[in-house]
Parts: C-alpha cells; sequence; structure tokens
C-alpha cells in the first residue's frame, strides 16, 4: 500500500516530513489490535475475545486501538517513505506528532548529510608568527629549581621560626616552692629540633622559648603545663636549660650555580649548561605552542571563507563524542568517570553538555570542511601510508621483547588492518593529509593542482604508460567511484 509522503525543506539542513497512512492499511492495523486487547478487557454481555470489532471500538475507542500500534506502525512506515522518496537521512529522524483525527498521520523531523561549499582556499595565506621564549615562563622554571634546591644553610643570626636548631636541651619539674625536683621530664644533647608557629610542642610555650637565641647561647626558662593537659606532667611547672650549639635556615638559593646544575641532571656541568639547555626547552615550546595556534587559525579561516549547512543533531553527536573522550581521560588520570567529576565540580550533565556546545561546534565545523578538502583535492589513503600509520600507533618493538610481547604487538596490527577499522584509520590520514596540504598553501608554497596530482598518480601506477603520450591521461571508468568510496570513508 502506497504512503502518501510530503516533505518541505527546512533551515539547517532538515526536512519536515509528513507520512499519511492509507485508511485499508489503517482499518487492517486496528483489527489486528482489537483481537490482542479483546483478550485483555471484559465487555459486558461477551467472553473475553469474543467482542465483535465495532462493539469493541465502542467502548474502547478509536484512538485507543490505534495507540496499540502506532509506535509499531511509525517506525516501519518511517523507514518505507524513506525508500520511497529516496532519502537518506544523516542521522535517525525524530518524531514531532502523530494526527489521528482524521486518518493517521505521522510528522517528523528529517536531518540531512551537511553541505559544505568551500571558499577559494587555494587563494588562502596566513602569515605565521615567529615564535618566542615566554621570559616570565622561563623565569618561574627557574625559580622552580632553584626552590628543589632549597636546603638548611648554617647561619649566626638568631633562631626564626622554621631554623633548624640543634641545641642540648634539660627539663626538670619544680616544687611548690620552686625548688628543682629529681622529676626530669626532658634530657637530650645534640637535638635537632625546628620552633614551629603553626604545630607547636608541648608544653605550649616551649617553641617561643627558643626564639632570639644565636649560637653558643644558653638559656633558662620556666614553662607551667596546663591544668587541662593529658599529659602525666599537667598543672607542674617545668624548668628548661637551653644550649645551642648551631643553627640552620632553610634558604632558596637566589642564583643558578654549577652544583645545582650537577645535581639536576648528569648531563649538566655548569649553571650555564643547564641555563641554556631550559632556554632551548622554551623555545621548542613556544614553537610546538605557534605551531598550534597557526594551524587552528588557519583551519578557522578556511571554516570562515566557506559555506557550511549541517542539522542541530550533528553537534549533539559532536557533543557526544566529547563527553566519550572526557570521560576516558578522566578514568586515565584516576577519576571514576565524568559522573564523579560533575560531582566535584557541581555541575549536572546537562549543563556539562552546554558547556561544550561552542567547542563542539567549532570542531564540527572544522572537520566537515576538512572532509570536503579531501575530497576536492581527491586525496586517496595509500597501502604505504595507511601501514606507516598504524606501526606509528603500534610503536616499535623493543629488542628484547618476549614472545607474547610480539603476539599482542601483531594482534593490535592485524585489528587495525581489519575491514571495519579501516575507514575510520583512512578518515584520520586523510584529516592530517588535508591539514598539512591546507598549511602549505596557506604559507603560499608551490601546491599542485588536484587534477596534476590524479595524472601524476595514475602514471605511476601505470609502468608501461608512456610519460610523454597523451595516452597515458586516459579517463578511468572506475576513477570516480573510487574516490566517492574513499571520501566516504572521511565522513
Amino acid at each position: 500500500m502506497t504512503l502518501t509522503v510530503t516533505t518541505e525543506p527546512i533551515e539547517s539542513r532538515q526536512l519536515a516530513m509528513t507520512i499519511e497512512v492509507a485508511d485499508e492499511r489503517i482499518d487492517q492495523e486496528m483489527r489486528k489490535a482489537a483481537r490482542k486487547i479483546a483478550r485483555q478487557v471484559r465487555i459486558p454481555g461477551f467472553r473475553k475475545g469474543r467482542a465483535p470489532f465495532h462493539i469493541l471500538l465502542q467502548y474502547v475507542g478509536r484512538e485507543a486501538i490505534i495507540s496499540e500500534f502506532v509506535d509499531d506502525l511509525g517506525q516501519e512506515v518511517y523507514k518505507e517513505a524513506l525508500e520511497q522518496e529516496g532519502l537518506e537521512p544523516f542521522f535517525m529522524g525524530s518524531l514531532d506528532n502523530v494526527d489521528m483525527e482524521q486518518g493517521v498521520r505521522f510528522h517528523l523531523t528529517i536531518p540531512l548529510p551537511p553541505e559544505v561549499k568551500l571558499g577559494d582556499y587555494r587563494g588562502l595565506r596566513v602569515e605565521e608568527d615567529e615564535a618566542e621564549v615566554d621570559e616570565d615562563q622561563l623565569q618561574e622554571r627557574i625559580q622552580t629549581i632553584l626552590e628543589q634546591s632549597a636546603d638548611y644553610v648554617e647561619t649566626d643570626r638568631p633562631s626564626q621560626y622554621g631554623d633548624l636548631m640543634t641545641i642540648d636541651l634539660r627539663g626538670v619539674v619544680l616544687d611548690d616552692e620552686g625548688n628543682e625536683t629529681e622529676t626530669v621530664v626532658f634530657d637530650e644533647e645534640d637535638w635537632d629540633v625546628t620552633p614551629d608557629q603553626e604545630n607547636p610542642m608541648e608544653p605550649s610555650g616551649l617553641d617561643e622559648a627558643l626564639l632570639d637565641l644565636s649560637p653558643y647561647d644558653e638559656k633558662s626558662f620556666e614553662i607551667a603545663w596546663p591544668e587541662d593537659s593529658p599529659s602525666m606532667y599537667a598543672g607542674n611547672t617545668v624548668r628548661f636549660t637551653a644550649k645551642v650549639h648551631r643553627i640552620q635556615a632553610f634558604e632558596t638559593p637566589t642564583e643558578m650555580t654549577d652544583m645545582i646544575a650537577q645535581n639536576f641532571g648528569p648531563d649538566f656541568e655548569t649553571a650555564a649548561d643547564l641555563l641554556d639547555d631550559l632556554r632551548q626547552n622554551a623555545l621548542q615550546d613556544a614553537k610546538e605552542q605557534a605551531e598550534v595556534e597557526h594551524t587552528q587559525k588557519v583551519l578557522q579561516e578556511l571554516v570562515d571563507m566557506s559555506e557550511l549547512a549541517y542539522p542541530p543533531v550533528a553537534v549533539d553527536i559532536e557533543i557526544d563524542r566529547i563527553v566519550r573522550n572526557s570521560d576516558m581521560r578522566l578514568r586515565q588520570m584516576g577519576i571514576q568517570g565524568l559522573e564523579q567529576y560533575l560531582e566535584i565540580s557541581g555541575q549536572t550533565a546537562e549543563e556539562y553538555r552546554e558547556s561544550m556546545r561552542e567547542n563542539a561546534e567549532n570542531s564540527l565545523q572544522i572537520e566537515l570542511a576538512l572532509i570536503e578538502l579531501a575530497q576536492s583535492e581527491n586525496m586517496k589513503v595509500s597501502d604505504e601510508e595507511f601501514e606507516e600509520h598504524i606501526s606509528g600507533v603500534a610503536g616499535p618493538l623493543p629488542d628484547d621483547s618476549d614472545e607474547e610481547t610480539v603476539k599482542a604487538h601483531a594482534d593490535m596490527l592485524e585489528m587495525m588492518r581489519a575491514d571495519h577499522s579501516r575507514p575510520q584509520i583512512d578518515s584520520e590520514i586523510l584529516r592530517d593529509k588535508a591539514i598539512q596540504k591546507l598549511l602549505a598553501i596557506a604559507r603560499g608554497e608551490d601546491v599542485p593542482a588536484p587534477e596534476a596530482e590524479a595524472l601524476e598518480s595514475e602514471e605511476a601506477d601505470s609502468p608501461d604508460s608512456d610519460e610523454s603520450s597523451p595516452a597515458a591521461s586516459s579517463d578511468d571508468p572506475n576513477q570516480d567511484e573510487e574516490e566517492s568510496t574513499s571520501a566516504e570513508e572521511a565522513e
């Protein structure tokens, strides 16, 4: 039974579709559903399952019967309508509503594949900024190394909180008349102690009493142990005698020294060696960052000069991808996935997704433009490029690899060579090739036109062809089909 399908293009690469189902088909579906409902309800005067259709229709109503099958019917007619209209949606359509007042009509919104019209990308030129060392960041790195090299250094100044003091300390309990008893609370020689204002020792006041003492000073002082102290000396007064042998201050070096450089790593003999290495690393970081920023600028220029149209669901799909990647990275960091992160940060899943929307849309636009560029430039992935790529992903085998490691490495390569993996890997390679070509164009390099590249490829693949003969450029009837397949894989 033929469906009556009407479509109307709407904004953002979507199609409004109405599917009207023939009355005859609805009648058949209603009678099947009625037989099922009749076995579930009791109608006065009839045994279960024996009530005539018209009686059941009066008893439960037309909409109740239609509701019994409308979901399944919707799935069926949706597929039939797409086939009938020759449509290939970008993603599953969404059901807006079902009109059951006169017949049955399904109203849907169908997302269509994105459309991209590239601008004059071959005229694109973007100047590269020269990479410069961020002097502030370099100084921060040097300061970090100096702080890591901080140590206790002997000093003659009076003691302060945080100093490491080497002292003799004796403490004796006093009687009610202030005389020393035989009860010794503390008796240590060459005791290393650090007065600490935040975490003082017992009894309270001992840390403070050790301040402002110089090497070789001697000092006597009395401290009363608090009444409510859990110590066995609670309520007693103790006379302490301290003799200072040495004071060391924890100091951070103010400049790089050869010793610091040598302690930092075996490759450095002098401070100049380490400072030069730090500067070279900072410059390399600056170059890499400049390259990332330049690439992003070029890609954004490509997007800005192009016309892109895509359905809203394409952005949602990209958000899904970002969320999955975020979840995976968080788990690698030791966090129990995105759910725990959201709980810690006080966000809902919807708030997090919405915060990703702008980045997701920008990422989608770039990907669509690159896919179109790869198609426009007739880009393909050779077997050699594919093998080089997966070998890089798998990494080299260590010389001392055991049999199990060798097998795991081989299994990884075979998995990537599988038919279901190849399209995704091809798309990654094509993306990188498209970016590299676009960067070359933006630098003003002499980049061959796509037609010339295709001709050179054909000549290279035909060992019997005469390079000087026009016959070498004869049309290949399968060429368009192969290019189309490669482009679809990239998508």
